[in-house]
């Protein structure tokens, strides 16, 4: 395992399934059965995907693999399995029995973790919901957990009786993702026990660049300056239905409607390092620009539609703001979903000093 690289095809391997789960995707409208799991050897192990519905092998089974090719995400190489790859169980003697120990992990190590981790985290929410696995009902514990180096999302297959509050120590779980976000997975199998340790959480302060190389982060903290305005920014209506943005008074789903007014502000952020887009509520625009909904209706009302883009432009263009909130990563790039946003007052000596702060621990 510790030979393959990334982009190569007719990949062979002689491996045993270490993990192996189902995931329901949609391609082309068409639903469809794909596997995703963890391949391991004597050498180490390699997240995978089978992008056929028709893999029939267990946790555990030796097998060998023919014509499978190679990727990389987030800087680790991924085996994936297409139609003409063959997947073939073979005697357990095969390969010799090896044990994967947890590797330590804090939340921000999640984002590079594959195989099996062990963190120790404090417990912000815990809630209960009932899934469909294979025809079956079973229920789940969902929530967030943290540590001094950020948050994650965290999905329980056992009643652990974990409680909001809680310090645990989780061994034995597998980290997934979600556009970007962070997301711990353990059962039955995984050992969870309280432990009585003071754990301080907090947002993660993290540089574009990096949040753009992770392809997104839960309750981050970033700061840049604004560069651009971008398009669908200022007074904008809603559909009453879907709340989708309607142009015209047309919703692309629910077609003709009356909208619902609202405030927005799209905008793009650059530190130096790297750029991504930002989306701000009616709520925080309001407090950016010094304006309500109800003013800037009468804005419009007078100045016409653009008038308050326009006004977002002349306040934000070139200023430097700080921005908490979710990031998303996918095929267009990250997004910050903002929770929390300021123009920020610039000290050019302190930010030169913490770009060269943060760039030094990288190296």
């Amino acid at each position: 395992m510790d030979e393959i690289k990334p982009n190569e095809s007719n990949v062979n391997l002689l491996c045993r399934i270490v993990t192996i789960n189902p995931k329901g995707i949609n391609v082309r409208g068409e639903p469809r059965k794909i596997f995703y799991g963890l391949l391991g050897d004597e050498s180490g192990i390699a997240p995978f995907t089978s992008w056929t519905s028709s893999l029939s092998v267990e946790k555990g089974d030796v097998v060998e693999i023919n014509n499978a090719y190679t990727r990389e995400w987030q800087g680790v190489v991924q085996v994936n399995f297409g139609e003409r790859t063959v997947v073939k169980k073979v005697e357990d003697s095969r390969l010799p029995e090896v044990s994967y120990e947890p590797k330590p992990c804090k939340i921000t190590d999640l984002h590079t973790a594959f195989g099996e981790v062990e963190v120790t985290a404090k417990i912000l929410d815990v809630s209960e919901k009932d899934v469909d696995v294979n025809g079956e009902k079973k229920r789940v514990y969902v929530g967030l957990l943290g540590d001094e180096t950020g948050k994650a999302q965290y999905t329980a297959w056992h009643d652990f009786k974990l409680k909001k509050g809680d310090v645990v120590r989780i061994v034995g779980g597998y980290t997934r993702f979600w556009k970007g976000i962070p997301q711990l997975t353990f059962d039955e199998r995984a050992k969870v026990e309280k432990v009585s340790k003071e754990t301080e959480v907090s947002s993660q302060r993290i540089p574009l660049h990096k949040l753009v190389e992770r392809k997104g982060g839960l309750d981050v903290y970033v700061e840049g300056t604004v560069i651009e305005i971008r398009d669908g920014s200022g007074f904008i209506e809603r559909c009453p239905e879907c709340n989708r943005f309607i142009q015209n008074g047309e919703c692309r789903v629910h077609g003709k409607v009356k909208g619902v007014s609202d405030l927005r502000a799209k905008i793009v952020v650059d530190d130096g390092t790297a750029g991504i887009g930002a989306v701000i509520g009616r709520d925080l625009t309001e407090q950016l620009i010094g304006k309500s909904l109800e003013e800037c209706k009468d804005i419009v009302s007078k100045k016409g539609a653009d008038a308050v883009k326009e006004l977002l432009e002349k306040t934000l263009v070139a200023k430097r703001v700080s921005l908490r909130g979710n990031a998303l990563g996918d095929e267009y790039g990250t997004t910050l979903i903002a929770k929390e946003a300021e123009v920020v007052n610039q000290d050019i000596r302190r930010e030169a000093m913490v770009l060269l702060q943060e760039m030094e621990g990288e190296t």
